[in-house]
């Protein structure tokens, strides 16, 4: 009767080498003359090593490996979490220091308009003040302008006074006032001449204040942006490597979903504990079976049918919860397939180098670079961070050159 069983579950193929060689066991010591009594005895005993021992290491198994998708899919989902968290703090950095390097070129632009209202003030006040210093001297000539000689007889008693004091009034008093007249127009001239060039002096040392104002804006720009580019590739690079993690994790998770599903696997494979869960189930209820029938009585291939109909493992053990729904949607989230990754707007500035780089130099360009998340991160984050520059100091106040000496 025993060994029928045996039979049924390898015909059946639903016996394991450990459950036929056990019913092999009891079939040799239930078959013995005057067994009868000892028969059910047996085959209970059986049972109860089925479900102390083969169903026992089932469910344990089962517990076991669905303990290893539990945490394996709580790292899992922290890693997704962290690679989410990174990529938005990327995202951050890199448009902060997208408009940082947009300021830097504004500033550059403002040096360079100050420096070309500085070249232009000096060239003002070179000319004006070289012609207050033109105009210092001055001069009357008055030649060709009056008569300077004059006639009298002297045989005439008073004609040569009459004459001279004629020629005094007309001539020397005319000469007097054209002089005066004209030193007057020269010195308003001077005047105006020393107030433009001191003017043109102010405009200067403004021009010159503006000038270091604006190189020293631009240079603390320059140093901020620098050591925020430093930051941008840090926090892109941490990014690159909580992808990384993240892939790693989802095929570690990846990896035991497959284990659970290969027949005649290993110690986690769920097709072979359901494969065991089923030929106990059915042993068990054809041992009761066969208890019902007795020594004499013969088992049947619709007895097994009828056992195996009757196991659920489902219901019984419990199916794995994959967490496939959940999973498909994690792998969707920073894909781990290689591929270019937009962070701010997806271009970057190449800025350029020197003391003081043209403004024009500044361009944009793209920038997507590729990341291979299942082996490597992005490319440049194998080169080390440039140190970011100490912040720019204000230069010195240059010393003013002495205005041209001016005459009154």
């Amino acid at each position: 009767m025993v060994e029928e069983i045996g039979e049924l579950l390898q015909e059946r193929n639903l016996g394991t080498d450990e459950l036929v060689n056990k019913l092999s066991q009891y079939a040799s010591a239930a078959m013995t003359p005057g067994a009868e009594g000892s028969f059910a005895k047996s085959l209970n005993v059986l049972v109860q090593d089925l479900e102390t021992k083969i169903e026992k290491k089932i469910t344990d198994g089962q517990a076991a490996t669905q303990g290893k998708l539990d945490t394996l899919f709580q790292s899992l989902e922290a890693s997704n979490t962290a690679a989410i968290t990174a990529k938005q703090s990327a995202v951050a950095t890199d448009k902060q220091w997208f408009h940082c390097a947009a300021h830097e070129q504004a500033a550059r632009q403002d040096a360079e308009h100050a420096e070309k209202v500085l070249t232009g003030a000096k060239g003002d006040e070179s000319t004006v003040c070289q012609s207050h210093q033109d105009s210092t001297g001055f001069k009357y000539d008055g030649t060709g302008k009056f008569t300077m000689t004059f006639a009298c007889d002297h045989s005439v008693a008073g004609s040569c006074e009459a004459a001279l004091k004629t020629w005094e009034d007309m001539s020397l008093q005319k000469m007097q006032g054209d002089a005066e007249a004209h030193m007057a127009k020269e010195q308003e001239s001077h005047d105006t001449l020393k107030a433009s060039c001191e003017a043109k002096t102010q405009a200067r040392v403004e021009a010159q204040s503006t000038l270091d104002s604006t190189e020293s804006t631009w240079g603390t720009k320059r140093a901020a942006c620098k050591k925020l580019a430093s930051q941008r590739q840090g926090v892109i690079c941490d990014f690159g490597t909580a992808a990384q993690s993240k892939c790693s994790a989802e095929a570690e998770y990846a990896k035991l979903i497959a284990a659970t599903q290969v027949a005649k696997g290993d110690a986690d494979s769920e097709v072979d504990r359901e494969s065991e869960w089923l030929a106990s189930g059915a042993t068990k209820c054809m041992i009761n079976t066969a208890i019902q029938k007795g020594l004499n009585g013969a088992l049947a291939g619709a007895d097994l049918d009828a056992c195996a109909a009757k196991v659920n493992f489902g219901q019984e053990v419990g199916k794995l919860n994959r967490r496939q729904a959940e999973f498909d949607t994690l792998s969707k989230a920073n894909t781990c397939a290689a591929g270019p990754i937009t962070f701010f707007n997806g271009e970057t500035w190449n800025v350029p180098v020197g003391d003081k780089p043209s403004s024009k130099s500044y361009t944009k360009a793209k920038f997507t670079p590729q990341l291979k998340p299942a082996s490597s991160n992005f490319d440049f984050c194998s080169s080390p961070v440039a140190a970011p520059e100490p912040p720019a100091q204000a230069p010195p106040a240059p010393v003013e050159p002495a205005p041209p000496s001016q005459s009154s």
